[in-house]
């Protein structure tokens, strides 16, 4: 298919042969499986300290003790404690993949105390794992996100909402939690955590079938981390 599917006469073909919007889980996976409701009340004071509610918990918990890999998409990334997590886990030899937006909401995660855009977290983590020269930045895979169709990250349009966090192919947590200052500190947040590698695996195939983000997003960390506007 190549650089043709972006040409106006082509792009319609490509979507409809290539997108799922809507699809039903497998019998299988329609079967009552393990699930938890997990979500933080508001919190107003400033502050980067309340973690302690059950939707930080899991998150922390989802950090610690993954075994084999973490996939994160979220429109913002930037919060202290995922940056710390993602860094651990990268240095216990766990794979995280995260799929993010490319200058979505950069104006305000720029204001004071709210720790920063995406690019600059992930200047960050690639720089923490690369400081001791044991090959920990080879774990981290980062991608922006490649709307259907688009031949590269836009700026000001196409960005993505998902919230999805995966582990171990097995478990997930969704809802409308990001992993930025706001929905870990202060936000009213309400998530589902939900244990079945199937349903796991029906979710990341929608996931990759409906986005070019895997095919065309993934950044390579040795080139300056930009964008065109």
């Amino acid at each position: 298919q190549g650089s043709s599917i972006f040409e106006p006469e082509a792009r319609g073909s490509y979507m409809a042969a290539n997108i799922l919007p809507l699809f039903i889980h497998s019998s299988v996976a329609q079967q009552a499986v393990p699930m938890a409701a997990l979500h933080r009340h508001p919190h107003g004071a400033p502050g980067h300290r309340d973690v302690h509610n059950p939707q930080d918990a899991a998150w922390l918990a989802a950090f610690s003790y993954a075994q084999r890999n973490i996939y994160i998409q979220t429109p913002d990334f930037n919060a202290h404690p995922a940056v710390k997590g993602v860094v651990q886990a990268c240095r216990r030899g766990v794979h995280v993949t995260l799929w993010l937006c490319h200058g979505y909401n950069d104006w305000k995660e720029k204001l004071p105390y709210q720790c920063g855009t995406n690019r600059s977290a992930v200047k960050k983590m690639y720089k923490k794992l690369s400081k001791r020269d044991l090959g920990h930045e080879r774990n981290l895979t980062v991608c922006w996100h490649i709307a259907k169709g688009q031949e590269k990250a836009y700026k000001k349009n196409f960005h993505c909402h998902i919230k999805f966090m995966a582990i171990d192919d097995h478990i997930a947590i969704f809802g409308s939690g990001n992993m930025d200052v706001q929905s870990w500190f202060h936000s009213l947040e309400t998530n589902v955590m939900v244990d079945s590698a199937l349903l796991v695996s029906e979710w990341m195939t929608a996931f990759r079938m409906n986005q070019d983000t895997e095919r065309l997003g993934r950044i390579d960390p040795s080139l300056p981390i930009t964008i065109k506007e």
